[in-house]
Parts: structure tokens; C-alpha cells; sequence
């Protein structure tokens, strides 16, 4: 869009109601806070996700000792019923 006619610079205009040119209405220390929050944010969120996986690895392992133990016991009982016909 033209800026006028004796001014024929061009300017991309975002919002037409404020005349808004995509300009950020913050601070530089406001957007060294908002960027230094996500950051922290994003590494946290990474933590979650390891200690996550590390507490499903360990849920997984008893689980897999579990269904051993089960089999074993279960195997046992057949093995009876077989005997016992």
C-alpha cells in the first residue's frame, strides 16, 4: 500500500484499524524475558521427557519380569492339569 501520493514508499500494513506495520510494541528487556522463559521452558519440557522415559524403561523391565514370573506359574498349573488326566 502507498503511504500517499506525494509519498509513494511502499509499507506493508498488518492491521488497518491501527495502522499497524508488523512493529513490536515491547521493550527489549520484555523480549529478553519472554525468550529467556521459553528457553527455560524448552529445557525443562526436555527434562520431563528423559526422566519420562527413564521411569517407563524401569515400569517396562518389572513388567517384563512379571509377565516371566506369570508364565512360569502358569506353565506350572498346565503342567499339573496334564498330570493329573
Amino acid at each position: 500500500m502507498k503511504k500517499s501520493i506525494e509519498d509513494p514508499t511502499e509499507v506493508v500494513q498488518q492491521c488497518t484499524q491501527c495502522d499497524s506495520q508488523g512493529e513490536i510494541m515491547i521493550d527489549e528487556q520484555r523480549i529478553k524475558t519472554i525468550f529467556d522463559q521459553e528457553r527455560e521452558n524448552y529445557r525443562y519440557r526436555n527434562k520431563l521427557t528423559i526422566d519420562h522415559v527413564k521411569t517407563l524403561e524401569k515400569q517396562i523391565e518389572i513388567l517384563i519380569k512379571d509377565k516371566a514370573m506369570l508364565q512360569d506359574q502358569l506353565d506350572k498349573y498346565i503342567n499339573k492339569e496334564m498330570e493329573k488326566r
